[in-house]
């Protein structure tokens, strides 16, 4: 049984032209379909799921009303899929052939399951060459040609020779799974015993030399084994070695990129996490151009694109300490402007986009993107918490920054406040000796100032806070331009 809730939630992840799309094929349907469409726009207006006033709209009925709504959404979603889905064309080419067999149309439907396996070897889909391949026998014992005998024992060779590899690529999928369940057990780093343990148990696998001349899946899976087992030994570097492998398997394959872009996203992500954390910058800035450079499948997919490269890209301007930013950020602006990220993803695009500009001395526009978070709490409620606070932390300092007396005195007002009602906060310690700081900054006669700061910034050496985010580090950074003024 489905949740209340299901339906919103639903609604809510469409794309605005997802819901274009359906609301036209709605309308096509006549009016029968109106007060389904009349359900659909009054739960899309709702920015948190309300019974109550679609019962008051809707009456008795809004049960049996949403149910149909959501089997429409899902219909209407397949044929918008339809069209760029590789795997459906299969499919719909597997049922053309039907009909047409059926119908005793024999060469027709021959010419459908040809089309349909040459699509299905492209795509490296062994499932369904097997049932095109059966498909096919049954086809010939009704149309058969000079040549039966002998393409019938082609099919059968056939057919074992992609049931073997099926069988070898769920060998690999099991052992990965169960890896992946070794992984939860293991959070961190093993020690010699477990490790032992761990590679007695994937000897099989460990021991295998690169699957080469086997299906995409098999290799894909079979490096995906060892950067799992790497990361569990603590090799970081064989790690990112396996990961570059999973993502090579892909090289070539377009279409199966296309089909299955988002694991092809998650396969990238990993190797740019792996680069950037053995700080191999020129390799990571290759990787961040040819994503860059990709044209995904569905609006899904290009604000998938978008997230992952807007953040990526920022950790690598904030590390290499750039001072070119201007296009980067150009991107991003229109990027946010055009697709509805989740909170969590838009907040940590937004605050490490914060975080370069405050690196650059670009106060003013922090502020603005700072506002942006501060005054949208509704919309990120409890999300990402220690972005939300951290904002605060640097709103006080660009606030500092404007010269504006009036204006620093209400921030530190209201931040006081603000972490006053949330004292079991990370920030809460740092918080009152930034406060307490620019407190004193304000009613220092001149010459003070330089004083005051290096006693801040020794405050910050020798307690050693861990503030999140290393915003610590980054008040430190920003006192030491400070210091270097005038």
């Amino acid at each position: 049984m489905r949740g209340k809730d299901h339906l919103f939630y639903l609604i809510k992840s469409l794309s605005k032209s997802e819901k274009r799309y359906f609301t036209l094929d709605a309308q096509k349907s006549g009016r029968k379909n109106s007060r389904y469409l009349a359900l659909f726009q009054a739960i899309n207006q709702q920015d948190e799921y309300s019974e109550l006033p679609l019962k008051r709209e809707f009456g008795k009925k809004l049960a049996d009303d949403k149910a149909r709504l959501y089997e429409a959404i899902l219909r209407a979603m397949r044929d918008y899929q339809s069209k760029k889905s590789y795997k459906t064309r299969i499919k719909e080419l597997l049922t053309d052939a039907k009909i047409l067999f059926e119908r005793k149309l024999y060469e027709q439907s021959k010419n459908r399951l040809e089309e349909a396996k040459a699509l299905a070897s492209e795509l490296q889909d062994h499932l369904a060459v097997l049932e095109i391949n059966l498909r096919q026998r049954q086809l010939i014992k009704e149309y058969p040609s000079m040549n039966y005998g002998e393409e019938v024992e082609q099919l059968i060779q056939e057919g074992k020779h992609h049931l073997a590899i099926l069988e070898y690529e769920l060998q690999l999928h099991d052992s990965y799974d169960r890896l992946g369940v070794d992984i939860r057990k293991y959070p961190v780093r093993l020690n010699e015993q477990q490790l032992a343990e761990l590679k007695h148990k994937y000897a099989d696998d460990l021991s295998l030399e690169a699957p080469l001349n086997t299906s995409f899946a098999s290799r894909r899976r079979f490096y995906q084994i060892r950067a799992l087992y790497n990361r569990l030994s603590g090799d970081q570097q064989q790690m990112s070695v396996a990961f570059q492998e999973v993502l090579n398997s892909w090289s070539g394959l377009v279409k199966s990129q296309q089909e299955d872009f988002f694991i092809f996203m998650g396969d990238a992500s990993n190797v740019l996490i792996a680069t950037f954390q053995d700080a191999q910058l020129d390799t990571f800035s290759e990787l961040l151009q040819e994503l860059d450079g990709l044209s995904p499948p569905s609006t899904h997919g290009q604000k998938l694109l978008f997230e992952r490269v807007s953040i990526y890209r920022l950790l690598y301007l904030i590390n290499t300490r750039s001072s070119d930013i201007d296009e980067a950020i150009q991107k991003i602006t229109e990027g946010l402007r055009q697709f509805d990220l989740n909170a969590s993803a838009e907040l940590s695009i937004l605050f490490n986009l914060i975080i370069l500009l405050f690196l650059n001395g670009r106060y003013e526009e922090c502020q603005t993107w700072l506002d942006k978070i501060i005054n949208s709490r509704k919309r990120y409620l409890d999300t990402r918490r220690d972005i939300q606070e951290g904002s605060r932390i640097l709103k006080l300092i660009v606030t500092y920054q404007s010269d504006d007396y009036q204006k620093i005195e209400n921030t530190l007002r209201a931040i006081k406040r603000y972490f006053d009602q949330n004292r079991s906060s990370s920030y809460y310690h740092f918080h009152r000796q930034l406060h307490k700081t620019i407190q004193r900054l304000l009613s220092a006669f001149p010459g003070e100032e330089k004083k005051i700061l290096r006693e801040f910034k020794q405050q910050i050496q020798e307690e050693q806070l861990q503030v999140p985010n290393g915003l610590d580090e980054l008040t430190a950074l920003w006192i030491d331009d400070l210091l270097k003024g005038p």
